[in-house]
């Protein structure tokens, strides 16, 4: 039963350092977007008001 321990902890440490990228990656990919919608509706609100 000792041989799986290792391969236990390897595959744990596989998972998390996958978790990482992919959470890096989601990141990058999501922030970007979720700023750009903030800031349009930030700029149709403001546009909305200063035009009428």
């Amino acid at each position: 039963m000792t041989d799986q321990d290792p391969m236990r902890d390897a595959l744990t440490e596989a998972g998390t350092s996958l978790l990482r990228t992919l959470g890096i990656i989601l990141l990058i990919i999501i922030a970007p977007i979720v700023l750009m919608g903030a800031v349009g509706i930030l700029f149709f609100a403001l546009g909305g008001t200063v035009d009428h």
